[in-house]
């Protein structure tokens, strides 16, 4: 009689199947070509790891980043300010202006203090316009959460902020120097999305590891997806211990700080990424315009 070894095939936590010797050769009456075929099948479907060797996925813990190194685009602040055409200060046509928008980026480097968590959850189920996890029933709602989530097994929940000292140079500016404040301000408002990024890509390079591919970056209270989830949002990721927290509206204070959910998405089971097309968030994105 054929003894069953214990050795088993790991896949992605939700969509681990655990596949003994004894499954297939039970299941396919110890056809050996046929459990060939099913094996080699089930390698190419899946990313497979042996479970000694599977690195572990951080599911469940909140991920800080503390002290994120940086560099502000003279590029993107340009964009960010709607001076089109416009890659760098020199071609201004006005060099007062280039001088007050370098002083505002000069000041960005000393007043910012880039800080991230990010937090990946399980996903258990799906009800009626809603995603569950685990942790929560009334977190990931709304049809257009549903529809981004559909082809997810697992959504990271990210917070990033610049800190509040840019912010507070801003309000003491505002009355007496309105348009260098507004300068400094919008420095402030890329850099907190730039911080976004830099915890997006982190997320993006743990999903990977594990086969998967990844939706794009959705905003809390964009769409249908309520502003009032920011809530279980700052709880969930502790983004107290990065200095973040809301107002009774949820707003978030700092207010120069993004919030958002990125799901990993099963990508061969996704229709346009079986066609070779890549989802793309342009918003998410820095442009390379060289």
């Amino acid at each position: 009689m054929q003894t069953c070894g214990k050795e088993d095939l790991f896949f992605p936590l939700s969509r681990s199947v655990s596949l003994s010797k004894c499954a297939f050769l039970h299941g396919v009456g110890g056809s050996f070509p046929l459990v060939f075929f099913l094996c080699f099948f089930l390698f190419l479907r899946f990313p497979v790891t042996q479970g000694e060797h599977m690195p572990s996925m951080r599911i469940g813990s909140p991920v800080f980043f503390n002290n994120i190194p940086f560099e502000i685009e003279e590029r993107q602040i340009l964009r960010e300010m709607r001076i089109p055409r416009k890659s760098a200060l020199k071609e201004l046509d006005e060099p007062g202006l280039a001088h007050q928008i370098q002083k505002a980026i000069d000041e960005g480097y000393r007043l910012i203090q880039g800080k991230g968590v990010y937090r990946t959850l399980a996903l258990t189920g799906r009800e009626d316009k809603r995603v569950l996890t685990r942790e929560s029933s009334t977190l990931f709602v709304g049809e257009k959460m549903e529809k981004l989530l559909r082809y997810c097994d697992f959504a990271s929940l990210l917070v990033a902020t610049i800190g509040p000292d840019l912010e507070n140079r801003v309000d003491q500016l505002a009355s007496d120097e309105p348009a260098y404040s507004f300068f400094l301000e919008r420095v402030g408002a890329w850099m907190a999305d730039y911080m976004g990024i830099l915890v997006d890509r982190s997320i993006e390079k743990e999903a990977k590891r594990f086969g998967y591919g990844r939706t794009f970056r959705f905003g809390v209270g964009y769409g249908d997806w309520p502003l009032s989830t920011q809530k279980e949002v700052m709880e969930l990721t502790q983004a107290h211990k990065i200095g973040v927290s809301i107002t009774e509206s949820y707003i978030m204070i700092p207010r120069l700080s993004v919030s958002a959910v990125i799901g990993w998405e099963r990508t061969l089971d996704v229709p346009e990424k079986k066609k070779g097309a890549v989802k793309q968030d342009n918003a998410d994105e820095i442009e390379d315009e060289g």
